[in-house]
């Protein structure tokens, strides 16, 4: 059974963690918790797994320190400051959770007359 504290032993052992760690025990907890509950929007419960969420904490938290997600949570889809512009497509769920996930966007169907 997939726990916070079995996600947080899944996070210590990975490779990259460094700021999860840099996080306070409260503030451990609330992403862990963010991140868990943001991909039950995604999977049934019984599909996120311990890896699952440890992903999804590290994609969070490098958005955040990049200051991406912000924008990205915003709806922003493209920014550009000093010649340099930058596309956001995608979700808000790592690319590699989705292909974990067997996530396939729903697509959009219409029809031509």
């Amino acid at each position: 059974m997939i726990t916070d504290d079995s996600i947080k032993a899944y996070l210590e052992r990975m490779y990259g963690n460094e700021l999860f760690k840099e996080l306070s025990e409260p503030e451990q907890e609330k992403i862990v918790f963010a991140a868990h509950e943001l991909l039950k929007d995604y999977a049934p419960e019984d599909k996120i797994t311990d890896r699952v969420v440890a992903l999804q904490v590290l994609f969070m938290l490098e958005g955040e320190e990049e200051e991406y997600a912000k924008l990205k949570r915003h709806g922003i889809k493209s920014y550009s400051v000093k010649g340099v512009s930058v596309t956001f497509e995608g979700t808000e769920i790592a690319p590699a959770v989705l292909k974990l996930l067997g996530y396939v966007p729903k697509a959009k169907v219409g029809r031509l007359i």
